[in-house]
């Protein structure tokens, strides 16, 4: 039997935390090289909580148009513009529920593979791009659990590639709002059939997206209201008022 087996991912992301790890690293390098050394020079002009401020807003507003713009399109290609031209998040897949020679079934219907309500897949053109994005994830996912089990990386000589297995038997229903698949496949090298259950997720392509677009608004909404505040003390200060004792850029 093949067990399903899941990769150490970082908590709400469906990332390895390795490469999670290093993609921060590399964000925090950029911002204090980038970010930080306009800061500095901010900072030698206008003071610590000036430099700081006229920073803030000025990035939050740029990320206000960089991100609509990931968001919405605003026809920033044409007139045909798609949306969602940022970080994308999880695209649309099917994922495995369970495989197996008797794999678990995790939703009714499943323990009724392959009668009723299971279809056999038609020729139209959607029809087959779902068969074959079925039999991808499929051959992708026993592909990777037969690595596994020898320790072997993808591009090791030795290791498996998707096109050592065969599905069939490819049969759809449906579970309410959730499309649901099933198939058999083989290692063409021989060896028993196994059945996967498979349950179509729809992603959350645009999840990024809004959330730089949300937090870029918030954070400009925050943030103005402080400099507006730090400009009227600075203005005051300029028209006779006593200035605050300076302790340099830093």
């Amino acid at each position: 039997m093949i067990a399903v087996i899941s990769h150490p991912s970082c908590v709400g992301f469906n990332i390895d935390c390795e490469t999670m790890l290093k993609g921060g690293f590399a964000v925090i390098t950029a911002f204090v090289l980038f970010i930080g050394s306009v800061l500095l020079l901010l900072s030698a002009v206008f003071g610590r909580r000036m430099g700081y401020l006229v920073l803030a807003v000025s990035f939050f507003g740029w990320m206000i148009l960089l991100s609509s713009l990931w968001t919405f399109g605003f026809y920033s290609q044409g007139l045909t513009t798609p949306t969602n031209l940022g970080p994308r998040g999880t695209e649309p897949a099917w994922v495995v529920e369970a495989a197996g020679a008797s794999p678990k079934a995790t939703y009714p219907e499943f323990a009724k593979y392959p009668n009723q309500p299971w279809e056999v897949p038609g020729t139209n053109e959607t029809i087959q791009a779902s068969v074959q994005s079925v039999t991808s994830s499929v051959q992708a996912f026993l592909t990777d659990q037969a690595n596994e089990k020898i320790n072997k990386g993808p591009f090791e000589d030795g290791a498996f590639k998707t096109t050592d297995f065969n599905v069939t038997d490819i049969r759809f229903a449906p579970a309410g709002d959730v499309s649901l698949s099933a198939a058999h496949a083989y290692y063409v090298g021989g060896g028993p059939v196994v059945t996967l259950f498979l349950r179509h997720d729809s992603g959350s392509v645009p999840r990024y997206s809004w959330m730089f677009f949300i937090g870029s608004v918030v954070g400009l909404a925050l943030h103005v209201p402080l400099l507006d505040r730090a400009e009227k003390k600075r203005k005051d200060i300029l028209t006779g008022g006593t200035a605050p004792p300076w302790y340099g850029p830093a």
